[in-house]
């Protein structure tokens, strides 16, 4: 390219829905957000829903002696099984959360490259 010819910016790829890899990464990136918001808002639960997540076997009854309890569910919570799977699910969120962060670092990183910028 000729250095007197201004750059075009590029076009960021869209998927099937519309959404751009900017768009996919904000979401990502906000759902251990809306994650820890519904962790929150446990304690607050009606008792339909705590009948709810019992009939579905995602929290354990008081009878069973949970590792963690959740508040609002008149002693149910989660046994050690359900524990590590709900720190898996945080974990891998976070994982996918900050190789985006690092992903976007490095392509302004090679932009700036690519301009002639000392990084």
């Amino acid at each position: 390219m000729h250095p007197s010819q201004p750059q075009r910016p590029i076009q960021p790829a869209q998927n099937a829905a519309g959404l751009s890899d900017e768009d996919q990464l904000s979401l990502l990136m906000a759902a251990p957000l809306i994650l820890g918001l519904l962790v929150a808002a446990l304690p607050v639960m009606s008792t339909k829903a705590a009948a709810w997540l019992l009939a579905h076997d995602l929290i354990v009854g008081a009878s069973a002696s949970p590792l963690v309890t959740i508040p609002g569910t008149e002693g149910a919570g989660l046994d050690l099984r359900r524990l590590i799977i709900v720190v898996a699910v945080l974990a891998l969120a976070a994982t996918l959360a900050l190789s985006g962060v690092w992903r976007s670092i490095d392509r302004r990183r090679q932009q700036r490259l690519r301009r002639g910028d000392s990084v």
